[in-house]
């Protein structure tokens, strides 16, 4: 009798671990789904900035570029 008390017992923790893990996967499928829209939305607004000022989008990657460069240390 025991035993198979411990064997529902495992099975129903089984199926609500199962559960959960689906609930978690659902959530994780929401939250990526957004992080995306929102990475649209910002690749979209820089786009329409860098059309509208492109001398300035140029000056500000070569100040970042320039940053980066006497950052990052060279191989040689």
């Amino acid at each position: 009798m025991k035993s198979l008390l411990a064997l529902v017992t495992l099975v129903l923790t089984t199926l609500i671990f199962e559960e959960k893990a689906r609930e978690v996967a659902s959530n994780a499928r929401n939250a990526c789904g957004e992080a995306a829209d929102q990475a649209r939305e910002a690749t979209k607004a820089l786009s329409n900035k860098v059309e509208r000022q492109p001398l300035i989008s140029l000056l500000v990657a070569g100040g970042i570029a320039y940053a980066l460069a006497s950052i990052i240390p060279s191989r040689g």
